[in-house]
């Protein structure tokens, strides 16, 4: 996705303040000013309350949740009526707000009417909400790198390949039974099961991990991250995670034995998609301001990265660990990357919205599914399409099986997960766990698949 406009324009205005802090200001310009109860915007940064919450602003110079909310739905105002030129009343009837109620909140915040608003225009209406804050320069930055110092990592080197586990010689895929979802909070999107069979959800509503046994299928715990966490990949050796953790910029580096966060990564703008080299040394990373980032996971550093038109929250990368294919969202492209040197060496144009992307062992082929309702395979021989399934609804994550023969796919909008023959693309199971299913994992034997449902549970099929 495209950086947030209102997003970066607040980050602008307020450079100095604290990781908690920062994290709440993307939240206000995700929803474009319009406040959520305080609570919800708590949970979502990792706070404990609004309380706290209200503390941490207080700590920064920073006005109270409700007039920051107020500042950043007038400065979005501002900001659509100089792109295009809309009026106030339009701008305010289009979230379903009263005419009047928007030109008093624009007098009351920033004490000017609004023909006088635009007429300074949207440089000196930022200025006017930094002289309303009293942020130190500096301090919050540094207490915000304070708490999670990249330098942890050393502590923690990548284990060398021979350490990683094998999975077993014959997988398999399950057998397609769907089991009862198990309830999860915070809008589950990302799951990720390690070497021991444990799966990892993202809770990008409530800034923490949830784990979760699958035998028996239960809760055992969760580990608390940055906010909005979205992606999570293990090492080899199933020692450590990482987990992109969008409003905080950085990639927090679990310790899974200790079961919490014990460092976190510095990335320029959102981290989304996620993907580990092979040798577990370099981890790839995409961020909303269209870059694509290799991180060496030695020196806790992106040592290198390059512009990728329109990321989403997906990336892949083949079992050599040569080639990273990059889906472009509305672009409709994959590119597909040299994992070296970071140089596109040729795309894929599949056309409407590609959003997820998997490859089989043996690197053959690519399946893309498509936001517009299909599933596109292509043959990496020559690059050419081999088959295109249709659905006629959104289709979000894939995922081929360990064993290669099915592939799994979710409907976003209908609430299926369809399961494909590999190679005819026939439908061998429909499942029907409702919701929005997102993305899906399965464990090495192939004996399970997990899918992360974010209407609140997580789905198991054996």
């Amino acid at each position: 996705m495209p950086p947030l406009p209102l997003t970066t324009l607040l980050q602008t205005a307020l450079p100095g303040i604290s990781r908690g802090s920062r994290a709440v200001m993307h939240t206000l310009g995700c929803f474009n000013g319009e406040l959520p109860p305080a609570a919800e915007v708590a949970t979502l940064v990792g706070m404990r309350s609004r309380f706290q919450l209200a503390r941490a602003l207080r700590q920064d110079g920073l006005p109270p949740l409700e007039e920051l909310s107020a500042w950043a739905r007038v400065l979005y105002w501002l900001f659509q009526a100089e792109g295009t030129g809309a009026s106030l009343h339009r701008l305010a009837r289009r979230t379903q707000l009263d005419a009047a109620t928007a030109y008093r909140l624009v007098r009351r915040v920033t004490r000017l009417r609004w023909t006088e608003l635009r007429q300074i225009g949207l440089a000196a209406a930022v200025q006017r909400l930094r002289a309303r804050c009293h942020v130190k320069p500096g301090t919050g930055r540094a207490r915000s790198q304070s708490s999670a110092p990249a330098s942890h990592l050393g502590q923690h080197p990548p284990p060398e390949p021979a350490s990683r586990r094998c999975p077993p010689a014959r997988p398999g895929h399950p057998a397609g039974t769907l089991t009862p979802g198990l309830p999860v909070d915070g809008a589950p999107f990302d799951v990720a099961i390690d070497p021991d069979g444990t799966a990892y959800i993202t809770c990008v509503r409530a800034a923490r991990l949830e784990r979760v046994a699958l035998e028996p299928f239960r809760s055992v715990g969760c580990v608390s991250t940055g906010p909005v966490p979205t992606r999570i990949v293990f090492n080899g050796a199933g020692t450590l995670a990482y987990v992109t953790n969008q409003f905080a910029e950085e990639v927090g580096v679990i310790d899974v034995e200790r079961g919490e966060q014990v460092a976190a990564i510095g990335v320029p703008g959102h981290p989304l998609a996620a993907v580990l080299a092979p040798d577990d040394r370099t981890l790839f990373v995409t961020t909303n301001l269209d870059r694509l980032c290799a991180i060496s996971l030695q020196t806790g550093k992106v040592r290198a990265s390059t512009p990728v038109p329109q990321v989403c929250t997906e990336i892949a990368l083949d079992a050599t660990g040569h080639r990273l294919f990059v889906p472009t969202w509305k672009v409709g492209r994959i590119l597909e990357v040299e994992a070296s040197t970071l140089r596109v060496a040729r795309h894929f144009d599949v056309g409407g919205r590609v959003q997820g992307v998997s490859l089989p062992s043996d690197g053959r082929t690519l399946f893309a599914a498509n936001e517009d309702g299909w599933l596109d395979v292509i043959q990496l021989c020559n690059g050419a399409r081999a088959a295109r399934r249709q659905f006629g609804t959104a289709a979000f994550g894939v995922r081929v099986s360990p064993d290669d023969a099915v592939v799994y796919v979710t409907l976003l909008g209908a609430g299926q997960v369809v399961v494909l023959d590999r190679r005819s693309l026939q439908v061998v199971n429909r499942l029907h766990p409702g919701g929005q299913p997102r993305r899906i994992d399965f464990d090495a034997s192939g004996q399970f698949a997990l899918i992360a449902n974010e209407a609140g549970w997580v789905d198991l099929v054996l």
